[in-house]
């Protein structure tokens, strides 16, 4: 069993999908075992590469989130305002979120595809998913976007009750030593 399975199955014991039927589970389980996103009521699972979203895919992944978050009480308008391949060098990477801009990294004015930053790949797996639960903690919302092994290529996030979350986060790293990072 790779990580991955090992994280599956900490998620299911800790109860991530408690409030589903039987048959849901099992395919939501057999999808994100297989590799592709999976969402069900107020909660998903999706891929979280570092280096995608750095290249601009983090309008695309937050979109792929609306459905779930919408019944988490988020309505959810996401744009890329500037990128990191626009055909004018733009000053970074910044997404529109609910109307508010978020910087995710800014660029070289010598080199528009060199970006400032220590670690994009991070900054664009981190923020994103900070902003998300700000809304949902806005919302009123007990669930929580959960990033596990966050700013690499094998990055994975998962929209569940923040409790359990933090238990399959913690069931995880304490007994595999494996790096989990759950925002609060």
């Amino acid at each position: 069993m790779n990580r991955y399975e090992r994280l599956l199955r900490d998620l299911d014991k800790a109860g991530l999908w408690r409030e589903l039927p039987a048959d849901e589970s099992s395919a939501a389980a057999r999808r994100l075992n297989s590799g592709t996103s999976a969402v069900w009521w107020s909660g998903g699972g999706w891929a979280a590469d570092g280096e995608d979203l750095a290249e601009g895919e983090v309008e695309d992944w937050l979109r792929g989130m609306a459905r779930p978050l919408a019944d988490c009480g988020v309505v959810l308008d996401v744009t890329t305002s500037s990128g990191p391949w626009d055909d004018i060098p733009a000053p970074g990477y910044t997404v529109t979120v609910n109307g508010g801009p978020l910087t995710l990294y800014s660029t070289d004015a010598a080199d528009p595809h060199l970006p400032l930053s220590g670690d994009p790949w991070m900054d664009c797996t981190l923020m994103p998913a900070a902003e998300l639960n700000r809304l949902l903690a806005g919302a009123g919302s007990d669930r929580r976007l959960a990033l596990f092994w966050p700013g690499g290529n094998d990055g994975f996030a998962v929209l569940g009750p923040a409790d359990v979350l933090r238990r399959a986060g913690a069931v995880t790293t304490a007994s595999r030593g494996e790096v989990a990072f759950v925002i609060p």
